[in-house]
């Protein structure tokens, strides 16, 4: 009889056991999905994040600049939507921007921006003038990060040119703006500079804190 009761107490006991050491293991994976490292995968894209939004210090325009970047070329639509404007963040596929056909996202449409069914139409291809009809991950594909632009030799800073024979009239729109340029020059040395891209970020500040108001994309026009 004894035996018995020993035997139940020593089941008891093991099974509080394994309960414990089980909650103590979930509490354990719980607590480390909660943190965001360095490489983290973004759930929209597979990409790997690389940075946080909520450690970025929304103040200082030069990390806001490289780490928006850091997210157009990781296609971190979730850090991307965190510096968007209140306003929404314009697209335009030329340097010669018309804001009456600009398409505008709100920061939860570039967060959720690939699960969107949603077509850049209002515009037309230079020289052609059939309507550019591309969904969100085409676009930035074709206009917004078409080459590696964190790798681009030449970086300016309020600085206007005029490439080709489009007019070049961002700083026109957007006056007394923060406009960063990432050019190359040329891509392929057998067309002799008529390849050459350029990634315009414009930025805006509000209330202590850097927004990005407008992506641009600039190539040879006809």
């Amino acid at each position: 009889m004894i035996d018995y009761i020993y035997l139940y107490l020593y089941y008891s006991i093991m099974k509080k056991l394994f309960l414990l050491i089980s909650l103590c293991f979930l509490w354990t994976i719980l607590v480390g999905c909660g943190k965001k490292t360095a490489n983290e995968v973004c759930p929209l894209t597979g990409n790997v994040c690389g940075i946080s939004s909520w450690t970025i210090d929304h103040s200082d325009l030069s990390g806001v600049i490289k780490n928006v970047l850091l997210a157009i070329k990781n296609t971190d639509l979730l850090t991307i939507s965190s510096f968007v404007w209140p306003q929404g963040l314009r697209f335009s596929p030329y340097e010669h921007v018309n804001i009456g056909t600009d398409v505008i996202l709100t920061s939860g449409e570039v967060a959720n921006g690939l699960a969107m069914n949603r077509s850049f139409t209002r515009w037309t291809y230079d020289g052609k003038w059939d309507p550019i009809d591309l969904w969100i991950g085409q676009y930035r594909e074709k206009f917004v990060y078409d080459v590696d632009f964190a790798t681009a030799p030449e970086i300016y800073h309020n600085q206007k040119f005029n490439r080709g024979n489009v007019i070049n009239n961002i700083f026109d729109v957007y006056s007394g703006k923060e406009i960063i340029e990432y050019h190359f020059p040329q891509i392929d040395p057998q067309y002799e500079g008529m390849d050459w891209r350029s990634l315009y970020l414009v930025f805006e500040q509000m209330n202590g804190q850097w927004y990005l108001v407008w992506i641009v994309h600039g190539q040879w026009t006809i």
